[in-house]
């Protein structure tokens, strides 16, 4: 991972890095495999592996963060959830991705599982991400010759967190898990440059110093278009939206198109990097990366 990127110093070339998930079958593990291997390739800060709720799939996130971590050149970053799970369970969890040779982590208290709502006392119960980045601190100090191995991200929410009341208290939590040892955070998807720049502008007057890394996806389909407006709590571009249904639904040269402009701006603007949620398929990001001349060709091409 770059000195720019974990100390929030200007780099001399802007960077990226990539999310990932566990394949739910065998086709989709030899098709993420391969596009594990180009995305690797093109020489990314990190490759993020999710991890989803109540740990259920987290020996697929561990068999996928030991690939990445064998079979690559990319450093690997372990997504965490808390969501359902007793602290020891997770701590435990925590052990068993250090010692499988993983050391960063991204430590998020993560959505209640399906069927579950947030008045379900085992979710309301969870660890926040807060006493996550606390957890983590303490499980490598539970390993003392890893202590100072590795580093702990955090999400960040420009359009504010589903739970959050204000503006204020999204920035209020990210400076707490700051100051309990998080060295960079991730936003949500967001789809205009100003969501991403205001929420970082405000957080440093608030006294935030870590470096936010700008999450984005390159949507190929109105479904995906859908999904990326639910969860950035903000409808989706007018136009993007028109052009996609106009070509039937599939057009991944306009999500190609929109990430790079937003992208552009976002950069210009003093982000410190992007990072890339590639929906486990190479190609358009890559592109993104191209257009943006960030990206040197491609030696598996």
């Amino acid at each position: 991972m770059s000195p720019a990127l974990l100390t929030g110093s200007a780099p001399t070339r802007a960077r990226f890095s990539f999310e990932v998930f566990p394949a739910r079958s065998g086709a989709a593990a030899l098709a993420l495999g391969h596009a594990v291997q180009h995305l690797s390739a093109a020489g990314p800060d990190f490759i993020s592996v999710t991890y989803g709720a109540n740990g259920s799939n987290r020996d697929a996130s561990v068999d996928l963060l030991k690939y990445l971590r064998d079979h690559t050149d990319a450093l690997p970053l372990a997504h965490l959830t808390t969501v359902g799970e007793d602290r020891e369970t997770v701590r435990a969890a925590i052990h068993s991705i250090m010692d499988a040779g993983v050391h960063d982590f991204l430590a998020l208290r993560g959505d209640p599982p399906r069927g579950r709502t947030e008045a379900d006392p085992e979710v309301a119960g969870s660890l926040s991400a807060l006493e996550l980045v606390e957890l983590v601190a303490e499980a490598r100090a539970e390993r003392p010759a890893l202590t100072s191995v590795g580093r702990t991200s955090v999400a960040a929410y420009p359009n504010g967190h589903p739970l959050s009341r204000s503006r204020s208290e999204d920035i209020d939590w990210l400076v707490a898990k700051q100051e309990a040892g998080a060295q960079f955070a991730i936003t949500q998807l967001f789809f205009r440059a100003e969501e991403y720049l205001s929420f970082v502008s405000d957080a440093q007057r608030a006294g935030l110093r870590i470096p936010v890394l700008p999450g984005l996806m390159p949507v190929a389909t109105s479904g995906q278009l859908r999904k990326v407006a639910e969860l950035a709590g903000r409808p989706a571009p007018a136009e993007l939206t028109r052009e996609l249904d106009e070509a039937g639904g599939y057009a991944p040269e306009l999500g190609v198109e929109h990430t790079v402009e937003l992208a552009s701006e976002l950069l210009a603007g003093g982000a410190p990097s992007v990072h890339l949620y590639t929906f486990n398929r190479h190609e358009r990001v890559l592109a993104v990366l191209r257009d943006l001349d960030l990206l040197t060709p491609d030696p598996l091409r």
